[in-house]
Parts: structure tokens; sequence; C-alpha cells
């Protein structure tokens, strides 16, 4: 709701803003006319453009100096570039032919859409478009620098938002770049994917040494702290979680730090926990009555007054003692107390004397025993989204009273989007589709091979084939991994 709410009201201001500008145009404003001749800003249907030559200069200075480096870093770039195609190509090949995989999860795709609330967090969209901006923009300088370093002009540079996602751009002389000889055309082609490699790497290498920076003032890879919850979070309260507590366990899966946090909610989208328990618990507490079988399958074996009581299925009945029945209604929270371990193995293995006992919850519902330090577990009943979308946890547990998570937390996820956007910039811009930097690359890599054998234009039309047929099979993938991620 947070999210939609926010998008509507951005839409309201791209709106307003449109129709003040064609007001303002209407009216033939000389004021606001020459604002955006001398801005470089140009306002469209939910898109701000902006372009300016103030760059060229500084762009002309730094692409003359050092020209024996920069032709030796933009020609490793090149052949950095070339071996990522094959590379690229393939995943693509491999995440597509997932889709029809029935074992596979949207969740191990390699290559995946990033959404706004589905995917990404809607919260963190703000590192999304700072990340995006960033990793676009050194992206572009690759371009115009390997540009300059051939004598190809660079016209001008600016950047577009397009709703809410910011993206930067530079304009080369493309008479000039496309006469070059076709490997020094390559080589300012790719000098875009090879700056998003490198961002890659160092933001990467930035990230894994964070615990270290960080270690003399924040303890990480023990447990979690919770940092904020929603007011009608579902699970805040009493007996639920509070701002400070530390976390070790979901269930039977350990939590040493965020990432592992999030895995383990996942894997409990469709892991359902079992317990087990003492045959005397089961006798002592059992009020069992006749089964009944709702119109979902749900079987329920308490009586609908029975408040705090949950229908537990005994697993591997068959190999058991018999006295045992195949359903109990017991009481949740005492079972799961006195229960000492999970049984969500094939076969269920529990200690001696213990017998495994699984809850029979709704399907869009599990049930969450969460480990406290030095404190009593949580017990809860309820949707993974309630404890995704309203529970805010960090890896870095203060060692100090007076310090907050806020700037680790800040640099670790600014560092772990910039490597996650600049990795997939560069997997996707190197592909040969129609409006990638791959298009070109790929066309010109044709006509490097076939120059000898074909003529132009069947080098074109070898070369469209293989970019549009990579375009749909892009797009397709696309289309089926977000149409499965919304159902």
């Amino acid at each position: 709701m947070d999210l939609i709410f926010g998008l509507l009201t951005i839409a309201a201001i791209y709106l307003w803003v449109l129709f003040m500008d064609r007001f303002f145009k209407s009216c033939s404003h000389y004021g606001y006319i020459q604002f955006l001749k001398g801005t470089g800003l140009e306002i469209k249907f939910f898109q701000f453009s902006w372009t300016t030559t103030a760059f060229n200069k500084l762009l002309l200075r730094w692409g003359g100096d050092n020209t024996k480096f920069l032709n030796l870093w933009f020609n490793l770039g090149l052949c950095v570039s070339l071996i990522l195609l094959p590379t690229s190509v393939y995943l693509l090949l491999v995440a597509f032919f997932q889709n029809f995989v029935s074992s596979a999860s949207s969740e191990e795709n390699i290559i995946q859409p990033v959404i706004p609330g589905i995917n990404l967090p809607a919260s963190e969209i703000g590192y999304y478009s700072v990340t995006l901006l960033f990793s676009s923009v050194l992206h572009e300088l690759g371009h115009a620098l390997a540009a300059v370093q051939e004598d190809v002009n660079v016209i001008n540079v600016g950047a577009n938002v397009m709703f809410i996602l910011p993206v930067a751009y530079v304009n080369l002389n493309s008479d000039k770049l496309f006469s070059l000889n076709p490997w020094k055309r390559l080589k300012i082609l790719c000098a875009g994917v090879w700056h998003n490699l490198l961002i890659a790497f160092l933001a990467y290498l930035l990230y894994t040494s964070l615990p270290s920076a960080f270690s003399p003032f924040f303890n990480f890879g023990k447990e979690v702290v919770v940092t904020e919850i929603q007011e009608k979070s579902p699970i805040i309260g009493n007996r639920g979680l509070n701002v400070g507590d530390l976390i070790s366990k979901i269930n039977d899966c350990e939590v040493d730090n965020e990432n592992t946090w999030y895995k383990c909610l996942v894997t409990l989208r469709t892991k359902k926990p079992a317990f087990c328990i003492e045959a005397d618990v089961v006798h002592n507490l059992d009020e069992s009555v006749h089964l009944k079988h709702s119109e979902s399958g749900i079987v329920s074996c308490c009586h609908s007054d029975n408040k705090g009581k949950l229908c537990f299925e005994y697993l591997d009945s068959k190999d058991s003692i018999l006295e045992l029945p195949p359903y109990a209604c017991l009481p949740g929270r005492t079972v799961i107390e006195v229960s000492t371990n999970f049984c969500m193995a094939d076969p269920h293995i529990c200690p001696k004397d213990t017998y495994c006992f699984r809850p029979i919850l709704m399907n869009n519902t599990n049930l969450f025993r969460i480990k406290r330090v030095n404190q009593i577990d949580v017990i809860y009943i309820g949707p993974v989204s309630d404890l995704v979308k309203t529970v805010t946890v960090s890896s870095y547990i203060p060692k100090y009273s007076f310090l907050g998570t806020q700037i680790p937390d800040v640099v670790t996820k600014f560092l772990g989007y910039l490597a996650m956007f600049s990795m997939g910039l560069a997997l996707v811009n190197i592909l040969p589709c129609l409006f990638m930097d791959g298009q070109h690359i790929t066309n010109t890599l044709f006509h490097i091979i076939f120059a000898s054998h074909l003529r132009t234009t069947h080098i074109k039309i070898i070369s469209g084939i293989v970019t549009a047929s990579f375009t749909l099979l892009l797009v397709i993938h696309c289309i089926i991994v977000i149409w499965t991620k919304l159902n």
C-alpha cells in the first residue's frame, strides 16, 4: 500500500509538472523557454531529460592525458568484454530454459528482472535509483573516454529520469564512430561494459571487507538485531518481537546476518515446520474431534471453540507405534515450547521416545519459532510477508550503547546494490539485444568475421536476425519470471 501510494504521488507530481510545462509553452513564456534552453532540460510524459556540453572539455582533457595507459586500459577491457559475451549468452539460455523445469523456483533463476515491491524491498528503492545512476554514469564515462582516445567527438552528455529510474548517456559522433577500424570501434563499444565489471568487482571487494572495517565498533556474523518494527506489525508486543532483540534462529534455520535472515524467510515460504514431541504430551493434551475437511482440502481435528489449539499430523505413522493418533488437537504454544527438536528432513528423525508431528496450517501461513538471545522464544503463526514487510534487521550489532546501525547498514546496502546492479548491467548490456551495446558489438564482430566471405547487406541481415532472436528471448524470459513472481 505504501509503495502504491508513493508511486501515485510521483505520478501526480509528473502530471502537474507536465501541465505547467505545456501551459508556459502555450503562453510563449520567454523566461521559462530560455530557462529550458539554458539548462538543457526537457520535460516529457513521465520523463525528464537533461543534456549539456559543460563536460566536453573535461572529457577531452582526461582522454588526452595518459594515452598509453588508456590505450592499454581499454584494450584490456575489449578482451574481457569479448570473453563475457559468450558467457552472458550462455547464462541467458540457461535462465530461459530454467523457466520450463518444474523443479526450478523463480529464486534460482540466474537472470531476473528487478521489480520494486516484489523482489526488491519497496523501502530500498532509493538505493536502486542511486546505484543505477552511479553505474550508468561510470558506464557512459567509459564510452566517452574511449571515444576521445580514438578522436571521436563527444557531442554532449546527459541523463534521463524515466519515472523513478535515472539513466546517464553520452552522444558520440556516430559517423566518425562507424568509420573507424572495426577493432577500434569495438574498443569504444565495450568500454561501458568494462567499467561496469570493474565497478562490480571493486564494490564486492569493499562489501566483503566491511565486517573487518566496522569490527572495532560492531559485532558481525553471530546474530541479527531488530532495528525497526512497524507499529501495525502483528508480531510486535509483549510476546512478540521488539526493537533491540537479538535473533539467532527461525525454526531450524540459523540466522547469523541479514542475508541469512531473508534466505531463511524465503525457504519457509514452502517449508512447513514439524516438531519432535513426546508421546505422553500427545496423550495428555490431545483434544481432537472427528476430522473435518475444508473445501481447500485442509484437515481440521480441533473444535472451533478451542482457541489456541492446532491440529497436528503425525508423520511416519506407518513406521512408528500404533497407539499415537494420526491427528491430534494440541495447544500450539505449549507443544512447541516443550519440543526441543525439529524434524523437517525425510525420513523424519527424532530423538529417542519423541515422535514427529506437523501442525496443519493454511497454504499462505506458516509457524515461526524465533529464537532470541537471553529471552524466551517468539512463537507466531502467519504469512512470511508479516516478517519480511514489517520487521527490519541489521547484521551489525553495536558494541556500545550509543552507537546505531545506520552507517554500516547504509554502506552495506549501497555497496551490495552497486555490485549487483553493475554486474547485471554488464551481463545484459553485452547481450546481442536491441538498444543494448551488444547489438552494435555483435554487428561489428560479424563484420570482422564475415567481411571476406559475405556482402555487407547479408551480414546486416544475419546480425539483425541474431539480435531480434535474443531480444525476443530476453523479453519472454522477463515476462515469465515476472508472471511467476506475481502468482
